[in-house]
């Protein structure tokens, strides 16, 4: 920080309602630390505020929870800092009444908006300023800022080319100028069958699971974005991913079969942990055409933790 950004958050501290509450959420990513100084030196310069440490292990990225639901994944300076400010302060625009009818009139589901943004642009505050609103207006909008220059591997994920740039739910996206009109209409107009990754992802953080399966059976589809979730890192995800695919089994047993094998034709490329749990999903929701495969899985080099699990799912099938 520097001193000029100090004098900044050290001038509108009186603007700062007491009891201010900043959440953290520290993950294992190693910037953890560093978002972690940036909230600490906030707290001396602004004793309003107090910072809520949270334990984010099962998420990938550190970020901080502003007062009216914007997550930022970032270290504010340059450009980004009056936004954030004005986010302490409670200076965010209502969204107009006729967006927000729209906007709760049709939503669902969630919707998962990043924004990517760097502190030298000139543009990003005003992207800030306008987009959230919508987080105020709805619980089902989620609005992350992420500094393209602190998680670059993120920017070159969604290819990232200049900002602002905003990316719903991984797929629809918008550069330099906000239209709310337009986001509003793209967000409640979606196809839940294109829902991406992180859109599902938040379903399920929600405890939605069988919302979601509701959704695939009215659709007659399993989603593909599902599919990902069953082969992720991580077992809280795939944990979610596989609880939805159990309640999809039961309103649609041909769906969960379906499921199953798509997952089936990616096992040879997935870690044991996954192919263990897709082992686990053929015993409780396969069928008598899983047997053969099963058995193949015992005949092979695989390793002595998934042919248990190989064995168990023959089991069940029994």
């Amino acid at each position: 920080m520097t001193a000029n950004e100090e004098t900044q958050f050290r001038n509108a501290s009186g603007g700062v309602p007491h009891g201010t509450i900043l959440r953290l959420v520290m993950t294992p990513d190693e910037r953890s630390s560093e978002i972690a100084q940036f909230c600490k030196r906030l707290a001396a310069l602004m004793p309003q505020v107090s910072i809520a440490h949270e334990n984010g292990l099962s998420l990938e990225y550190p970020f901080i929870l502003l007062p009216n639901g914007v997550r930022y994944q970032g270290v504010p300076q340059g450009n980004e800092v009056q936004p954030f400010i004005d986010a302490l302060m409670g200076r965010i625009p209502a969204l107009s009444d006729p967006l927000r009818e729209r906007l709760n009139a049709a939503l669902y589901p969630p919707a998962a908006f990043d924004l990517f943004i760097t502190p030298q642009c000139s543009f990003c505050p005003l992207a800030v300023r306008r987009l959230a609103p919508l987080v105020e207006a709805s619980q089902l909008i989620r609005l992350t800022v992420i500094d393209s220059g602190l998680f670059p591997e993120l920017a070159r994920r969604h290819s990232i080319q200049a900002v602002p740039t905003l990316v719903l739910d991984g797929q629809f996206r918008w550069s330099g100028s906000i239209d709310l009109d337009e986001i509003v209409t793209c967000t409640t107009q979606r196809d839940p069958a294109a829902l991406g990754p992180a859109a599902l992802e938040e379903i399920l953080k929600e405890g939605a699971a069988r919302r979601l399966a509701g959704m695939m059976a009215d659709r007659n589809a399993v989603f593909p974005a599902l599919l990902e979730l069953l082969c992720h890192e991580q077992w809280p995800v795939r944990l979610g991913a596989m609880v939805a695919v159990e309640e999809l089994s039961a309103l649609k047993p041909a769906l969960g079969l379906q499921a199953i094998d798509a997952l089936w034709n990616r096992f040879e490329g997935v870690p044991d942990q996954v192919k263990g749990d897709i082992l686990f999903l053929c015993g409780e929701i396969g069928g008598p055409s899983l047997v053969s495969k099963i058995k193949s899985v015992l005949q092979s080099s695989a390793s002595v933790e998934v042919k248990e699990a190989a064995k168990e799912a023959l089991e069940k099938l029994k």
